[in-house]
């Protein structure tokens, strides 16, 4: 399918923009922001284009900060749906958006282009670019192993499809070994991010962009640091206040994720001293099975959704509806913690609630 995508992206005019391809299981998103917003900074004319959305798919493809307007949109979709048809090819929703993203970055003549993988890598439809300057693999775990294999190793293949003889791979020494394993068989020496500390960002992913960066020539100032620091990215330790009551949304959905977010949440509770985190979680159905046993039962209600991937609740668990839980936290006096996690699917619930 891959060969198709190439042909209409080459007959749509192609790609002119220095591409840094991101693929992982967890960080692409952060990493990809953060690495956009500094070349924005550095007066680079520069392409975002990330999955997936919050609260709509205009999100997803943004020219520095900016997302696309839902009618310029619209237009690209029925010029990439409309060329497809020509060439009697079936694409999927994903696959016309990426060619949209790509299309709307030519055509905007951008400098740079930052895309972040959906799933896997090889076979992504974000790989039918060449032009690229700089991989990175953020964080690798097992997700998606019905589609991309059962193993690390399987998983890590595929993710590094995306790499190109002689162009630079930037990725993480905290990596599993069995991930570091496969990293040595590819053609492309590894060049290893360190941890930096910005703001509520994951320190990995907030140090591969700004080695990505320093790789790039590009400058980070003091000022552009602290500009960083108060990049409010949603569904990543999105802090919200809700009356006299702190409202957290994390989309985290890998054990890891939801293991380091809860790391960083008591960090931040004890430092603003706040009182001990309530949670509403949904864990999809195509995500681990047993996600939910990382929160406190005793503080965790099971927040239901509408939608086709939705998971089912826990037997042991009690539901409430975001509507239930929003109305109950505005009642109470005292102020409350609040943390929704589990799933974008969820952010997204309760920003509409909102």
């Amino acid at each position: 399918m891959l060969s198709a995508l190439k042909k209409l992206h080459h007959d749509l005019g192609g790609l002119e923009a220095s591409v840094i391809h991101i693929a992982g299981t967890k960080g692409k998103g952060t990493t990809a922001t953060l690495l956009a917003k500094i070349l924005e900074f550095n007066r680079k004319k520069t392409g975002l284009f990330t999955s997936p959305a919050v609260l709509s798919v205009e999100e997803t493809i943004q020219i520095n900060g900016k997302p696309i307007a839902p009618e310029r949109l619209k237009k690209l979709l029925k010029k990439v749906l409309g060329l497809a048809a020509q060439m009697e090819k079936k694409i999927s929703e994903f696959e016309a958006l990426t060619l949209a993203a790509l299309l709307y970055f030519q055509e905007e003549h951008c400098s740079f282009a930052v895309l972040e993988c959906g799933w896997g890598g090889k076979n992504d439809a974000t790989n039918i670019v060449e032009n690229k300057v700089l991989t990175i693999l953020t964080h690798v775990e097992l997700e998606h192993t019905e589609v991309l294999g059962k193993t690390l190793a399987e998983i890590t293949e595929h993710k590094l499809g995306i790499c190109r003889p002689g162009v630079p791979l930037l990725t993480l020494a905290t990596q599993p070994r069995e991930v570091i394993e496969e990293i040595k068989k590819t053609r492309v020496a590894p060049l290893v991010g360190p941890s930096v500390e910005v703001g509520h960002h994951h320190p990995e992913s907030a140090g591969l962009a700004v080695m990505a960066a320093d790789m790039l020539g590009l400058s980070i100032d003091s000022v552009i640091h602290e500009e960083l620091e108060k990049l409010v990215i949603p569904g990543r330790f999105e802090i919200l206040k809700y009356g006299p009551h702190t409202l957290i949304l994390e989309g985290a959905h890998t054990y890891d994720s939801i293991s380091y977010f809860l790391e960083k949440l008591h960090e931040y509770e004890l430092q603003n001293r706040l009182s001990s985190p309530q949670f509403g979680i949904h864990i999809l159905k195509d995500k681990a099975k047993d996600l939910w046993k990382l929160f406190p039962r005793s503080k965790s209600v099971w927040v239901p959704l509408e939608d086709a991937r939705a998971g089912m609740k826990p037997a042991s668990l009690r539901e409430e509806t975001v509507e239930e839980i929003l109305d109950r936290v505005a009642r109470e006096r005292k102020p409350l913690l609040f943390v929704f996690c589990g799933s974008f699917k969820l952010v997204a619930a309760v920003k509409k609630s909102l």
